[in-house]
């Protein structure tokens, strides 16, 4: 629809801003979950919820890549543009929140439900682009 520079500008910011897109969604409204059940948080409940998010961020990194020392280089590659539409990924990050929100209240549940929610947001980010890949390689 779009042709030119402008068309392909637009499809590349689209590209780039897939997965950045998905966590910003899924850690907004997880924090809003969480501040439905427990409040606005304390400067100290958003480091923890910041702590949380990070940890689990590094623990998935770190498995994914073998080790934190790692290099990550980002690679050209194809995929089809509904594996970066984020339904699941964030769905079941909003759903992981507000199941242990119900549950969990004060302090840790800041950095827990973070933690649980960003882990449930990149596993699921994996299976959404691997899903967008494996259908688009066989067709």
């Amino acid at each position: 629809m779009f042709r030119g520079y402008y068309g392909r500008n637009l499809r590349t910011a689209i590209g780039v801003s897939g997965g950045p897109y998905g966590y910003t969604l899924a850690t907004w409204t997880t924090g809003s979950v969480l501040i439905n059940y427990n409040g606005i948080p304390s400067t100290l409940d958003a480091l923890m919820f910041m702590a949380g998010a990070v940890t689990a961020f590094a623990l998935v990194g770190t498995i994914a890549f073998g080790g934190v020392s790692a290099r990550f280089k980002e690679e050209p590659r194809e995929s089809a543009l509904w594996g970066n539409f984020h339904f699941l990924s964030v769905g079941l990050s909003i759903g992981a929140a507000a199941l242990l929100a119900h549950y969990l209240h004060g302090r840790f549940a800041w950095p827990l439900i973070s933690f649980v929610s960003t882990i449930a947001y990149l596993l699921a980010l994996g299976v959404e682009l691997t899903a967008a890949d494996e259908r688009d390689l066989n067709q």
